[in-house]
């Protein structure tokens, strides 16, 4: 009996100290991956760098609706592919270094064709930004399955909060380099060395999934299914996520904003070029300091209350902007904060209620589809920089917070 118990209790603490590396593990990966991102955000570097190379805001526009789409079209095939497997980690790491490896080429481009081609930077800037972003696609499904498995449903408002958190030193102590860097270097080696540092801030990040164990899935499939069959498991998983869909693209104007606020400084509010990285460091700040609030509202209340107090701040947002504007272009740096802690709000809320909502051993079928539904979102960024060459800025945040205001609606019935 004593021997028993001696087993059980090893095996106990066993448990907690690989509960305990996988969490290190989890956030280590983000923490990283949070300062790769937070010097090359899309929403001010990537969109101030597009601006730069082409004067336009449709090229804007359009970038937006590229990343979103390479991001998530391979994602149901992927989820279809690997979800009868018992570990996923491989196929994470090798999405992880495919972005790596596109970050490095384009920083390598930069470098090498310099300003005198703007255009044929700006297609190769497009290409690799695509593949970064397909490589992202890639591994959020195996992603977002080994989360599941390694990370407790109570435990996981404090991950996602805690890694967004541990981030923030990171992210900030980036912005601030970032600034230096676009302020301090030529261009455009400037944006070729940030998207360098990206590259190298992601290998590191990825250190984080090679000290996880990652649990076998116990009762999945045990073979890949006939399309006919997965095409069937699909309905009923888009039934199950109706809801959700609808708010995420109703709220996801908010995200059809972003990479506009920054052109909108500098053509409303006169913002000179080094102005960006005060937008940058104002939008992680924003990201930062709002992330334990929101990891304590999901696990105290819910993912959908939580989710419902983003959207009233993200309605806020546009309309702050345009009543600011006539300051000047350092009082937008309030907007830049919110739209931070908006941005981080919605990874944590809708991470953990697509967490919710899926069976264990469906998480890649929902994670994929939930991305392929909600892809409408990048036509529309596509259609705003149109807009905009027609149209003013205050009537498209007026239509964006509108949008947003009715998920917010939407959100407040399903939370009750």
């Amino acid at each position: 009996m004593r021997n028993k118990e001696k087993i059980a209790s090893w095996l106990n603490r066993l448990e907690s100290s690989v509960d305990r590396r996988n969490f290190i593990g989890g956030l280590w990966h983000g923490a990283f991956l949070a300062l790769g991102v937070a010097i090359t955000q899309p929403t001010t570097v990537i969109s101030a760098f597009m601006a730069d190379l082409t004067g336009s805001t449709v090229w804007v526009g359009g970038l937006s609706t590229v990343l979103t789409i390479a991001s998530a079209l391979p994602q149901l095939f992927v989820a279809r592919w690997i979800e009868h497997l018992s570990r996923k980690m491989p196929y994470l790491l090798a999405a992880i270094y495919i972005r790596v490896i596109s970050w490095g080429l384009l920083s390598w481009l930069i470098f090498s064709i310099g300003d005198e081609h703007p255009i044929t930077i700006a297609w190769a800037l497009v290409v690799m930004l695509a593949v970064f972003y397909a490589g992202g696609g890639l591994g959020s499904i195996p992603y977002t399955d080994i989360i599941g498995k390694i990370i407790p449903s109570n435990r996981r408002g404090a991950f996602f909060g805690g890694r967004e958190a541990l981030a923030g030193p990171f992210a900030a102590g980036a912005a601030l380099a970032a600034r230096q860097i676009l302020v301090n270097v030529a261009y455009p080696n400037n944006y070729a060395l940030l998207f360098g540092l990206a590259a190298v801030s992601l290998t590191i990040a990825s250190l984080g999934f090679w000290i996880i164990r990652e649990p076998s899935a116990l009762g999945g499939k045990q073979h890949i299914l006939s399309w006919k069959n997965y095409w069937q498991q699909i309905q009923e998983t888009g039934r199950r996520l109706k809801i959700l869909i609808v708010v995420e693209l109703l709220t996801g104007f908010s995200l059809i904003a972003l990479p506009f606020y920054v052109i909108y400084a500098r053509e409303q509010g006169g913002s000179p070029a080094d102005a960006v990285g005060w937008f940058l460091l104002s939008q992680i700040l924003g990201g930062v300091l709002s992330n334990l609030f929101w990891a304590r509202l999901v696990d105290q209340f819910g993912s959908r209350h939580m989710l419902f107090f983003c959207a009233v701040i993200s309605t806020m947002t546009p309309l702050i902007a345009i009543g600011l504007v006539p300051l000047g272009w350092p009082a937008l740096t309030i907007v830049f904060f919110l739209a931070g802690a908006t941005y981080n709000g919605r990874n944590v809320g809708f991470q953990s209620a697509l967490l919710e909502l899926a069976p264990a051993a469906e998480r890649p079928t929902y994670a994929g589809l939930n991305a392929v539904l909600i892809l409408p979102l990048a036509f529309l960024s596509f259609a705003a920089g149109i807009f905009l060459q027609y149209s003013s800025y205050t009537v498209f945040f007026l239509i964006v917070a509108a949008f947003i205001g009715a998920g917010a609606v939407v959100l407040h019935r399903w939370a009750i």
